[in-house]
């Protein structure tokens, strides 16, 4: 069962561009300075709550293979309605910024979250046994 209120938007960038194969070139100091702040104006409006962004290293620290995705922004919404509303309203002026930051254009998916949980230890940082 899906958490109300909790749609997540997936904003994940190809490690290579599918079309010439040139691996991603994405400037993260533009990203946090100029293009989430353009993002919070441009779809905030629309309901927008929050956002987060992760970074995967190139090769996978595990496995030591190629990802598929190497920059991933999550946005959240109240609702599916709100996020297609952001897209349609919102991107006009977010869409082409791409350009200014990445070689590649992002892969959106959207999904309900169905669960969270915020675990908290004695000793913040350290995980119990």
């Amino acid at each position: 069962m899906a958490v109300p209120g909790k749609i997540a938007a997936v904003v994940a960038y190809p490690s290579k561009h599918p079309e010439t194969g040139d691996a991603l070139k994405f400037n993260m100091e533009y990203y946090l300075a100029t293009h989430m702040p353009l993002i919070e104006r441009a779809w905030g409006p629309y309901g927008l709550r929050s956002w987060s962004i992760n970074t995967f290293a190139d090769p996978c620290p595990i496995s030591g293979g190629k990802l598929p995705y190497l920059v991933q922004t999550t946005c959240y919404f109240d609702s599916i309605a709100d996020f297609k509303n952001a897209l349609e309203k919102g991107s006009k002026e977010s869409g082409p910024d791409v350009d200014n930051f990445s070689n590649v254009f992002p892969v959106i998916w959207v999904g309900e979250t169905a669960s969270n949980n915020v675990l908290r230890f004695a000793d913040e940082g350290t995980a119990q046994a």
